[in-house]
């Protein structure tokens, strides 16, 4: 099987994203299909560490189905007078789920594409993309830089938020506890980035051009997006 560069990967991967902005159901469809079938491809290695992601955003997701349910304005689920001001409307059902399924398919992606790719190849990839910027003053290599300490910090985070987490060891539901645990994780975080070295040398090795052919790829995806929401419109 032919490796797929991972420049190719990346860009693969921000055309799915782009596409799912304004989800459709056509496209939702494809969406799914293609992530079941990348899945699948590796047997179903990668299903446990995407379900983790989708966990952690459980409640993220959550709030998103609620702000549409009951703040999208539309026409009651049930017409009855009485509790037409307390239902949500079809209009809101309709695109929160949407954008509900959407997001999901978005993290599911994240999560293959994180897995795909090693730590190296994939900085080296954004370190290449991110090339033409130096034409309106920005350093690739900076890019680069701060992409490094991102993945960095990541462990570090989660070992914030778990430090304070309440003795109980679970996730604070009320409103004001969880006001603590976030103020007391970015005093963490703003401390922790105050402490960093100002200056950090990185050597990432050069990257060959991606083979020609394999620009097909991002463009097939974007053209089977495309004519979806041709048919679907």
């Amino acid at each position: 099987m032919v490796k797929l560069h991972p420049v190719i990967l990346i860009v693969s991967f921000l055309v799915f994203v782009a596409m799912l902005a304004f989800p459709v159901p056509s496209a939702l469809f494809i969406s799914l299909l293609l992530l079941v079938l990348l899945y699948l491809r590796d047997g179903g290695a990668h299903v446990h560490s995407a379900l983790v992601m989708l966990r952690r955003m459980r409640w993220f997701l959550l709030s998103i189905l609620l702000i549409f349910f009951w703040l999208t304005p539309g026409t009651p689920v049930i017409q009855w007078p009485a509790l037409s001001v307390w239902l949500p409307t079809n209009e809101g059902l309709s695109g929160g789920l949407l954008r509900v399924v959407a997001l999901v398919l978005v993290i599911a992606s994240v999560n293959l594409l994180l897995r795909s790719l090693s730590r190296q190849e994939l900085l080296t990839a954004i370190y290449f993309l991110a090339q033409p910027l130096q034409l309106i003053g920005v350093k690739a290599e900076l890019v680069a830089l701060r992409m490094t300490l991102v993945f960095d910090a990541m462990g570090e985070v989660q070992q914030m938020v778990t430090q304070y987490l309440p003795e109980k060891g679970h996730v604070p539901r009320r409103l004001d506890r969880m006001g603590l645990l976030a103020s007391g994780v970015l005093n963490a975080v703003i401390e922790r980035a105050g402490q960093a070295p100002q200056e950090e040398v990185i050597v990432l090795p050069a990257l060959e051009r991606p083979p020609l052919l394999q620009w097909c790829l991002p463009i097939l995806l974007w053209g089977l997006f495309y004519i979806s929401g041709l048919v679907w419109a």
